[in-house]
């Protein structure tokens, strides 16, 4: 497929579709599936959502209208014999396929076909080609998206336009390319650099920078002598409000932020779907609805981060261990309940064995690596979380309220930089006017 101008906005506008010779939708069971074949479309909606239209005879009219009106328990996951495999194949040749489809009938009686609808996650097809030297990567976003351009592009009416943020990290040739409703990402490297789930990091990484859920709706990766082809549905209706950014990333100054942060966090993060990204996309979910309802996750994410990546500093000293094993003996000698004992050397046990995120935090205050105001906010912020809500709170508390939870995304964004060795500037939500400063890792 030819990614021209003509075809990126085809995506962008919502009018990709594919006519389609052949397809057939397999159920996912062992013995006698559900079969549908027959010609059809496989297109985007208005609102970006791939949708399949098939056009399908009917073999079985007792087993089919059975799958369809198949009762399902609620609350209980949808087995995996109730979903299809698709295949497809294009009016050039070429095959398609897609998993996990749920599938709806439409049967007017008397009838001998049937139309069969049903959305599509994505859809994904394998090209051959020549062998390659280097790895290649192509990534369509929809949507406007700041970056720091450091590289003009060429206009055909003879004038140009600052919009290429170009770059290299992690032996990787990236090219950031902003056009007017979409975000190009062009990368290459050495076959063994830029591996097939490589993208999913870099859309990581994006998300962070962008504070926003980044959704390409094309993923082509070329990998030696093949392609594989990735066309995503992408809905406008999905809740995508700005999280607080680390640092700032929309002019040319940004761009050695903009690149460092990418080159540590592919160092850092061994593959796609870490849970330093899920601590973040946690606390980007709970922002969606209101500042004040992401004060819980933000504090139980940063507990998370503590207990996942500093768990050694969470760790009880010797001295405590000591004072524990003498309290542990003194209370076996103890004339009491033995229910009571039990629990009295169980609180101990759990003392010992499992990591403090407070102990940790103010260990690391000590290491010169966060501020004792940091923390002690965080603690604040906390402990208040799992209260009601305060309705009748008057304006001066509420906003001593919103300061907590802004000191605690400084402190979030800290851990990460931290965990990641990131080394650039960065936002300190932690101070009035939200100043712009530079993050240097202190060695203990």
């Amino acid at each position: 497929m030819n990614f021209n101008l003509e075809t990126i906005e085809k995506f962008i506008s919502n009018t990709f579709e594919i006519d389609c010779i052949d397809i057939c939708l397999t159920q996912k069971i062992e013995k006698e599936p559900i079969v549908y074949t027959g010609p059809g479309t496989i297109y985007q909606d208005e609102h970006g959502v791939l949708q399949l239209k098939l056009y399908s005879k009917i073999n079985d009219i007792k087993k089919e209208l059975s799958h369809q009106f198949k009762h399902h328990a609620p609350g209980k996951i949808i087995a995996d014999d109730n979903y299809f495999t698709l295949k497809a194949i294009d009016m050039s040749g070429k095959e398609w396929v897609a998993d996990n489809i749920w599938v709806s009938a439409n049967v007017s009686f008397p009838a001998s076909g049937q139309v069969i609808k049903s959305r599509l996650r994505e859809i994904e097809t394998k090209e051959g080609g020549a062998t390659t030297e280097k790895n290649y990567l192509l990534i369509i976003v929809p949507g406007k998206h700041e970056i720091p351009c450091n590289e003009k592009e060429d206009l055909p009416n003879g004038g140009c336009r600052l919009n290429r943020s170009v770059f290299s990290t992690n032996n990787i040739e990236f090219e950031f390319r902003k056009l007017d409703n979409c975000l190009i990402i062009d990368a290459n490297s050495a076959l063994d650099c830029l591996k097939e789930d490589t993208y999913i990091k870099i859309l990581e990484a994006l998300s962070i920078i962008t504070g926003l859920i980044i959704h390409p709706v094309v993923v082509k990766n070329t990998q030696q002598d093949h392609a594989i082809l990735k066309i995503k549905s992408v809905t406008n209706s999905y809740s995508n409000k700005k999280f607080p950014i680390p640092f700032k990333h929309s002019t040319p100054g940004d761009l050695q932020s903009f690149s460092c942060f990418f080159e540590k966090y592919m160092a850092a993060i061994d593959s796609p779907f870490s849970d330093l990204f899920g601590f973040w996309h946690k606390v980007n979910r709970a922002w969606q609805v209101s500042i004040v309802n992401s004060s819980l996750s933000m504090g139980v994410a940063i507990e998370g981060i503590i207990r996942t990546y500093f768990e050694k500093l969470g760790l009880p000293d010797k001295e405590i261990t000591q004072q524990a094993d003498k309290a542990k003996l003194k209370i076996n000698n103890l004339d009491i309940g033995e229910r009571i004992k039990e629990r009295l050397l169980s609180s101990i046990g759990d003392l010992l064995k499992n990591t403090s995120p407070k102990g940790a935090l103010y260990q690391m205050v000590q290491d010169g690596l966060l501020s004792k105001e940091v923390a002690d906010e965080w603690l604040k912020l906390r402990n208040k979380s799992v209260h009601p809500d305060k309705l009748n709170e008057d304006p001066r508390a509420f906003q001593k309220y919103i300061d907590q939870i802004y000191t605690c995304i400084a402190l979030f964004y800290r851990l990460l930089f931290i965990i990641i060795k990131y080394d650039g500037n960065y936002i300190d939500y932690s101070e009035n006017g939200w100043p712009e400063k530079k993050f240097q890792q202190k060695n203990k």
